[in-house]
């Protein structure tokens, strides 16, 4: 008796471990932290359509150095406003939709009203990505994001700017060190984007 109770405890436990390494290695997305500037309501009133256009020659987030951290990583992201986790049920995106997200969330915190599509009689704020990278090198994440964007109404006036931003940070245990880099970084250069110049450039104020 003492003999089939200790089989069959065998194999409960072996069942177990099975079952948690399963859920330790399904693919998962990856969450950006995004932390709103204290920006005032300056813009209230204006709107706007925005786009997202992803012209990155290289369309790989990671480097094959830093991809070997990430190897159970979906392609999708999950913003985290205020840091991680994303909240509750996570919606996730593809990286022009994170962008959007953001970005989205910033403009409204400034009064814009962000149209859900484009019109005539909208201006239109273009984001163009050109490059968003995250590299290993030894001990030590590296990342960077450019981008330009574009506001203007019916061609006949347009503001531009470019926004780049790098950063590094030294590896710690696990993915831990390179995910909080992209939640800094990307932060960084969504609030580094002067909207209220923008609007100015384009005659729109």
């Amino acid at each position: 008796m003492n003999f089939h109770i200790h089989i069959f405890s065998r194999i409960f436990i072996i069942f177990l471990l099975i079952f948690f390494i399963g859920a330790c290695a399904k693919p998962y997305y990856l969450s950006v932290g995004y932390h709103l500037p204290e920006d005032p309501r300056q813009l209230a009133g204006q709107k706007i359509s925005l786009v997202i256009e992803d012209q990155r020659e290289d369309k790989t987030l990671f480097s094959e150095t830093a991809v070997k951290e990430f190897d159970l990583w979906d392609g999708t992201y999950a913003l985290a406003l205020g840091g991680p986790p994303p909240p509750e049920p996570v919606q996730v995106f593809d990286l022009p939709g994170l962008f959007h997200e953001a970005m989205k969330t910033r403009l409204e915190t400034m009064g814009i009203d962000v149209a859900g599509a484009s019109a005539d009689d909208i201006p239109a704020l273009i984001i163009t990505l050109e490059k968003v990278a995250v590299d290993l090198q030894g001990k030590t994440w590296h990342m960077q994001i450019d981008y330009k964007a574009q506001l203007s109404l019916d061609s006949s006036k347009i503001a531009r700017e470019t926004v780049s931003g790098q950063a590094e940070r030294a590896k710690i245990m696990g993915n831990g060190g390179g995910q909080k880099l992209t939640g800094e970084l990307f932060t960084d250069v969504i609030n580094k984007l002067n909207v209220s110049k923008l609007f100015e450039n384009a005659g729109l104020l």
